[in-house]
């Protein structure tokens, strides 16, 4: 009596070849994760309105910070970091007052001029505007921190998707 093993020895290969292109698979799936919440950081920030100039909205990335101002890609092209079995990645935003817009700040006065509908800052002008209540503070957005708890409520069922998608594939 013999035993045909050639369909057990094949599924053994294409189980190989999954574990040798899971890490890879894994630092893809971070990477998307942070481009997903960089886009849902845009889309706050478009849905609310807390721009005027669509700065602080381009400005959301995923990865370690190389990219320029105004960029359009969410992703700065970098791959995820390893360490262990944790695959991480940065979501971050360039804009220099970003951290004021996420955090909040004291009110203040600001000198400049308004041009349109866009207020000029000039160090020194004599006119200007207060910011906030005066002696108040002005609440953050807390985009980042909205965003990442978004994304984090559908990550389960988008992870899952993807990894069925990689078996189903490795497996053919």
């Amino acid at each position: 009596m013999s035993v045909d093993n050639r369909e057990l020895e094949e599924f053994q290969r294409k189980l190989a070849a999954l574990k040798e292109q899971a890490p890879e698979f894994m630092r893809a799936l971070a990477l998307a994760e942070g481009v997903h919440a960089a886009s849902e950081a845009r889309r706050i920030c478009k849905a609310e309105g807390i721009v005027n100039t669509g700065n602080y909205r381009e400005n959301w990335h995923a990865g370690d910070r190389r990219v320029g101002t105004r960029s359009k890609d969410v992703s700065d092209g970098c791959k995820a970091r390893v360490r262990g079995k944790t695959y991480s990645i940065d979501v971050y935003n360039n804009a220099e007052y970003a951290k004021h817009l996420e955090y909040g700040f004291r009110s203040h006065f600001v000198p400049g001029r308004w041009e349109g509908k866009t207020f000029v800052y000039q160090p020194g002008f004599p006119g200007g505007m207060y910011v906030g209540p005066k002696g108040g503070y002005v609440r953050g957005h807390f985009v980042l921190r909205r965003a990442v708890r978004r994304t984090e409520l559908t990550q389960p069922n988008r992870l899952r998707r993807k990894q069925d998608k990689f078996l189903r594939e490795g497996l053919k």
